[in-house]
């Protein structure tokens, strides 16, 4: 029965985001159609920030008006979270007739992370379902067409490059070729095709290193974006961020045998960028999805109430400013999406690590490598 809530608040959102400022792909419609004429890639303001590559896939939107442009990003976005949805959840044995699915879908349509994504026009829904067949890939053993995907998507918008240090955690060599491979050789198509190439390198790289441009600093929820707020010193600054992101990845290294350690390693080195980085927008929660699926396991990092928690903190609606707020009490506010990487990161680190073998499928007749090419589940795990 909760299919007409789960359609109605999706169809609400994507009428909402479609009629809306769409203000991020303003700024990437601009530079498509400016390509797309001729001109330059790279704005004045270096509003722009994605690679060369990007602008190629952008030129087409940038033939249509604005407002066409929006309601097809809108659709796009919201069939590829649908989509990443419905694969994540047939990854841990949830079928698409589960009443878990409507309820995921009604969960996410009220999330803060896909509704800021929509409304303001971002592409990052549909890397989304890249990252989500990535994994996929991956537990099916098929590394070269993971990599391969895994470039592609970093020579449009490296959000995922994280998931580069995950191959290098779960130990598939032949992945991290692949994605070397075709990220280089896409990513220089995209530098010799574009007239302005240079600006990248010079203003736009080392922008981003920065932390971005100055005015956005108060949207900035990193640990970095934290220090420069409260005023730490730098050297604390880089501490936090070299210890949130080396929890990461000890957590992820407890669990790379673990029989879907895709699952679970992809999205953790996600959360500790998303900490360790010089600028996260909150709405980047939304690939943090992939490690929440795994909660229907009795052995996810996830199922415990303080992980929950967390996801409280940065998945809700950002409601939690009071009008006329300012100084300190407004900083902390604003920093509570921080708050709940912080909590999810701290949670899934105290789990106590259980190994896992193949026995129980050997004993039960079934091959460890799973059907299809996908690898099964364990026996506590309910397939609904």
């Amino acid at each position: 029965m909760l299919w007409p809530l789960a359609v109605g608040s999706l169809l609400h959102v994507a009428v909402r985001s479609s009629t809306g400022t769409a203000s991020d792909l303003a700024i990437l419609w601009r530079s498509g159609a400016s390509l797309a004429a001729g001109g330059p890639l790279y704005d004045a303001r270096l509003e722009f920030i994605y690679p060369p590559l990007a602008g190629w896939l952008l030129a087409p939107l940038g033939l249509l008006p604005f407002r066409g442009a929006v309601v097809v990003v809108v659709l796009v976005g919201l069939v590829a979270v649908v989509a990443a949805t419905v694969l994540l959840l047939r990854l841990v044995g949830i079928r698409v007739t589960s009443p878990v699915l409507p309820g995921v879908l009604l969960v996410l349509a009220h999330s803060r992370p896909l509704v800021g994504l929509l409304d303001q026009g971002n592409v990052d829904t549909v890397l989304l379902l890249a990252e989500a067949g990535v994994i996929a890939l991956l537990l099916a053993r098929r590394d070269v067409a993971a990599g391969a995907l895994l470039g592609a998507v970093c020579a449009v918008k490296p959000t995922l490059a994280p998931v580069v240090v995950a191959l290098v955690v779960l130990g598939r060599g032949r992945a991290l070729l692949a994605a070397a491979t075709s990220g280089v050789v896409l990513t220089a198509v995209g530098v010799l095709t574009v007239p302005d190439r240079a600006v990248f390198f010079s203003d736009v790289l080392p922008l981003l290193a920065g932390g971005n441009r100055p005015e956005l600093t108060p949207f900035n929820r990193s640990l970095h974006g934290a220090a420069v707020q409260l005023g730490l010193p730098p050297a604390l600054d880089l501490a936090l961020r070299v210890a949130a992101f080396g929890l990461a990845c000890w957590v992820a290294w407890r669990r790379r045998s673990h029989p879907q350690a895709p699952l679970e390693v992809v999205p953790l080195l996600m959360l500790g960028t998303l900490l360790a980085s010089s600028f996260s927008w909150a709405n980047y929660s939304i690939y943090l999805l992939p490690l929440l699926v795994t909660a229907v396991r009795r052995d996810s990092l996830v199922r415990t109430w303080p992980a929950w928690a967390g996801v409280y903190l940065f998945a809700t609606n950002d409601a939690w400013h009071v009008e006329d707020l300012t100084g300190l009490p407004d900083t902390l506010l604003r920093l509570l999406p921080l708050a709940g990487w912080l909590l999810l990161l701290g949670a899934c680190a105290v789990v106590p690590h259980r190994s896992e073998t193949a026995a129980p499928y050997r004993r039960s007749g079934i091959s460890a490598s799973g059907l299809g090419g996908v690898p099964p589940l364990p026996l506590d795990t309910p397939i609904r």
